[in-house]
């Protein structure tokens, strides 16, 4: 996300203070002309759905949640960007205590970003966290990035670990705060970091800014020992925030979402050892470059100017929507809709694209496929859900 994002952010945390209910959603999305500019020059195969769903209201009183992440029997665990980790029942009952309160920083857009269950988590309880450190005894004034493991039992969490932490890049500046964690099928844990809007860090290969990191889930971590360089948690590189990534199910090749400056905002497949094209000329990788300019930079697989700041990405694994399955979903912060696009089996090419319109809940930050098939979706205020209509 971008400053004017998060004024509004801020603007809408004080006017906005309790939402009890959602209006139904709607069966039938818009025209594709009432699009974005961006999104119809972006995706000229958008197509109204004909998919009947209808949006209702899964869990409110979560206060601006960012993250989702579903343990094995059916709890989904939420990050509120304050730095609380809330925990819905399978039964949809949000219990009232956090499970955990991190001491978070939650000025701009930093905060608790990142949230991931543990793949071993039946047995270890392991749950994985990023979050801007906010010292509570006030002795550390910049910003540490951090990410923690805790260990959740009946809902109340404990025995906080730290496994990586690095002081913010600029911290005059609260924004391009990335925060992604996850893990993927090789069991390595993947984390994007964000640039905190500092070209010169990005830009320099020695340095996690603008990169995505891939690490041993150990306490500490270290580098993951098949990296591009093996001495290196550095992946990926060249990227100015991505806000949110998900693996394939199938390849588990990683793609994920990447807000731009005044112009290109990405969807990217993200492969190891690539540079993404965030570079100090401060041009636009992808818009009206000359035929010679450089090439060593990995092209998105869509890119949208004007700005529309993706945040959440999953690809959707449910059996609800079968129309739908296998399709890559992402939010639009600033238009505060859901998109998914049909990929090719390259990967890369897209075959279709279509947009849900969710109505009176914006799809704002974060996106999950449940266990139900249904699909997870955050507002500021709570958690809301696509669902068939008809069921």
């Amino acid at each position: 996300m971008r400053r004017s994002a998060s004024r509004f952010i801020l603007l809408m945390l004080a006017v906005v203070s309790i939402l009890s209910a959602c209006n139904g959603g709607s069966s039938s999305a818009p025209s594709v002309t009432s699009e974005s500019p961006a999104v119809r020059e972006a995706l000229p195969l958008l197509q109204q759905p004909t998919v009947p769903y209808q949006v209702e209201l899964y869990a409110g009183g979560i206060n601006f949640p960012v993250k989702m992440a579903w343990d094995p029997d059916g709890r989904l665990f939420v990050a509120e960007k304050a730095g609380a980790v809330r925990v819905i029942s399978a039964d949809g009952k949000l219990q009232a205590d956090p499970v955990i309160q991190l001491p978070t920083n939650a000025e701009g857009e930093q905060g608790l970003l990142g949230l991931t269950i543990d793949p071993d988590f039946e047995n270890n309880h392991y749950i994985w966290a990023y979050h801007t450190w906010s010292d509570p005894n006030h002795e550390e004034d910049t910003p540490i990035h951090r990410v923690v493991r805790f260990v959740e039992n009946n809902g109340v969490g404990s025995d906080v670990q730290v496994a990586w932490t690095v002081k913010d890049g600029f911290p005059e500046s609260t924004i391009l705060n990335g925060g992604e964690i996850g893990f993927g099928k090789d069991g390595m844990l993947y984390v994007s970091p964000g640039s905190q809007n500092n070209i010169l860090l990005v830009v320099n290969r020695d340095r996690p800014h603008g990169k995505i990191l891939r690490m041993t889930p150990t306490i500490p971590a270290k580098p993951a020992p098949d990296n591009p360089d093996p001495t290196s948690m550095n992946w990926a590189y060249g990227l100015r925030n991505t806000f949110g990534f998900t693996f394939q199910p199938e390849t588990g090749i990683m793609y994920g979402t990447d807000n731009g400056p005044d112009c290109d905002d990405e969807i990217n497949r993200i492969l190891p050892g690539l540079d993404y094209g965030w570079r100090i000329d401060g041009l636009c990788e992808d818009q009206h470059l000359p035929a010679d300019y450089p090439s060593r930079f990995e092209p998105p697989i869509v890119s949208f100017t004007p700005t529309i700041s993706p945040t959440g990405i999953m690809f959707y694994t449910g059996d609800v929507f079968p129309e739908w399955k296998g399709d890559l979903f992402y939010c639009a912060y600033n238009l505060g809709r859901m998109y998914h696009i049909n990929l090719e089996d390259n990967g890369v090419d897209i075959k279709g694209a279509g947009t849900v319109d969710t109505g009176y809940p914006r799809c704002a930050v974060a996106i999950t496929t449940g266990p139900d098939g249904f699909i997870y979706f955050s507002d500021i205020n709570g958690i809301y859900r696509v669902v068939r209509a008809g069921n």
